[in-house]
């Protein structure tokens, strides 16, 4: 048998034609023009019935009133013999075999299908993805209010199964009779559907810096904002302090070192600075002096400071973390050795109980100040923990984010070691820090890196987003500060610029405070429209 085949372009979307050539002689072919002729006789001839027809002959595929017009119902090995077959008979079906057998009957549902939370809900269906835009978020959390009001409405649990195969345990009459009562008197104006708002934040900043020399590392933090409203940040091997409340700007000191990570005191009078050497200097703001020099014996960078009291922890390339005393001539009192790769996160709890690091070798440890043991290891970020931000009113409630290969914010109870809850955000995540709002309460805000330098806003009660501004910044986020009322975000990105975002309300004593002077941070298009540089 000779074949040959005629094929389209690759871009066509036509299916492949294959024109046969029989060579066998009982089987007769027709001109590319001809049509199917039919053969009847009059007795039985193989079986078949008087005057059934009897295809005698092919349809041949090149005919091009054939080119995919109508599409035959013939398998590919039929098609390719030429001869036409009845079609199998279906398998039987044994007794015992499920095998296209429904599985509820025609009238009574089985218990499956009757479960209230499989007819009406599916969570996997109604959430979208990570990086699904807010107002998606926002739509999908609706809906689930809304099942579980009409659920609440009707009397019902989402997870209860209506048919009960079992009899219920014997309940007194007075109960079955509050219980009528109440779902009769169903109260809709205190259930009533409260559906979900996105936040309304303004995309433009209130106010832009050039920061020249800013050093796009993304395991340095090199930017602090301390509670009497300074700001300081690190440009190269120079330091400078912005004040917040006049808008000015002064040099503190030019090192001849690049400066690794800057970290303002508890009280917002000392500065330490951290540098490439590992060593740490501690700076006063009023004197404008340098009062200490601490040496960490690492020989490796310091990438990242945390304060509580009189007490400085220092985290190193080399993986360690110093615990310092200021206050004593030795000024290292303790050592914490558990990671493998830098520490670029650190993070005293609020009582300094407890200390979190987090590093490039992809873990965080909660570390118990008392002992120079971990108290809990986690293994759950797939990159490097940067983001670390305790919650400022639940002591034992940390969260930690992930680097570009985990795009992950995982919730802690510090206290148990358990994970509480977990967000994709779809990003490089590079700092992290709570607020709250009046329409979601408890929040925290992200600052991203790839893919879209996002600045996103999460409630951590439904764990969806609820706002976000794309694009913050030309390049990525490095690092990210609150302010110290808790409304204004500083952010710092490769694109060498300074730029503050208003994302929460924050204290309104302090807003009321800070309106009664002359601040820096004012609203309006004549801060935005002058960009101002740090030097």
């Amino acid at each position: 048998m000779s074949t040959s085949t005629i094929m389209d372009s690759p871009k066509s979307s036509s299916h492949r034609l294959v024109a046969r050539q029989h060579t066998n002689p009982n089987i007769l072919h027709q001109s590319s023009h001809s049509k199917t002729t039919y053969k009847y006789s009059s007795k039985y001839q193989n079986g078949k019935r008087n005057g059934s027809p009897q295809r005698s002959s092919t349809l041949s595929l090149a005919s091009p009133t054939k080119l995919n017009v109508v599409r035959t119902d013939w398998s590919e090995a039929q098609r390719e013999t030429g001869t036409l077959k009845p079609p199998a008979a279906p398998p039987l079906l044994r007794s015992n075999s499920t095998m296209g057998l429904s599985k509820t009957d025609r009238f009574i549902p089985s218990t499956y299908s009757s479960s209230n939370g499989k007819l009406i809900r599916d969570d996997n269906e109604l959430q979208p993805p990570a990086n699904a835009s807010p107002s998606r978020h926002i739509e999908a959390q609706n809906k689930l209010i809304y099942q579980q009001t009409v659920a609440d409405a009707c009397g019902l649990q989402m997870n209860e199964k209506i048919l009960q195969f079992r009899p219920r345990p014997p309940q007194s009459k007075a109960s079955v009779i509050s219980l009528n009562f109440k779902n009769s008197q169903y109260d809709f104006k205190k259930n009533s559907i409260n559906p979900l708002r996105s936040r309304k934040i303004n995309n433009t900043p209130e106010r832009v810096l050039d920061a020249p020399d800013f050093n796009d590392d993304f395991y340095l933090n090199l930017i602090s904002w301390s509670s009497a409203n300074f700001l300081a940040i690190a440009l190269g091997c120079d330091c400078y302090i912005w004040n917040a409340s006049s808008g000015s700007v002064d040099l503190l000191h030019s090192f001849n070192e690049p400066i690794t990570s800057v970290r303002w005191s508890d009280d917002s009078t000392h500065l330490s600075i951290g540098k490439e050497s590992g060593k740490v200097e501690i700076w006063d703001i009023e004197s404008c002096e340098r009062v200490r020099t601490m040496d960490t014996q690492s020989g490796t960078r310091v990438g990242v400071q945390s304060w509580f009291d009189n007490l400085v922890a220092t985290g190193c390339r080399s993986g360690e973390v110093f615990v310092n005393d200021v206050r004593v001539k030795q000024h290292m009192v303790n050592t914490l050795a558990n990671h493998v790769g830098e520490v670029c996160g650190l993070e005293y709890r609020g009582d300094g109980l407890q200390l979190a690091s987090g590093s490039n070798d992809n873990v965080v440890t909660i570390w118990d100040c008392r002992s120079s043991l971990p108290q809990f290891t986690k293994h759950t970020h797939t990159g490097a923990v940067k983001a670390l931000a305790w919650s400022p009113d639940t002591l034992s409630l940390l969260a930690t984010g992930g680097g570009s290969s985990d795009q992950k914010i995982n919730f802690w109870n510090t206290t148990t070691g358990a994970r509480l809850n977990t967000i994709d955000t779809g990003t490089q995540i590079s700092s992290l820090h709570w607020g709250s709002s009046d329409c979601f309460g408890k929040e925290i805000v992200a600052t991203g890196g790839y893919p879209n330098n996002a600045i996103s806003v999460y409630s951590y009660e439904h764990q969806i987003k609820v706002a976000e501004i794309e694009h913050a910044h030309d390049a990525r986020i490095i690092s990210g500060q609150i302010s110290p009322d808790g409304s204004i975000l500083a952010t710092v990105g490769g694109d060498e610029n300074l730029k503050f975002h208003k994302i929460f309300n924050g204290n309104d004593d302090l807003n009321k405070m800070k309106s009664k002077r002359n601040t820096g941070l004012v609203s309006g298009k004549a801060m935005t429209s002058k960009i101002m540089t740090i030097r």
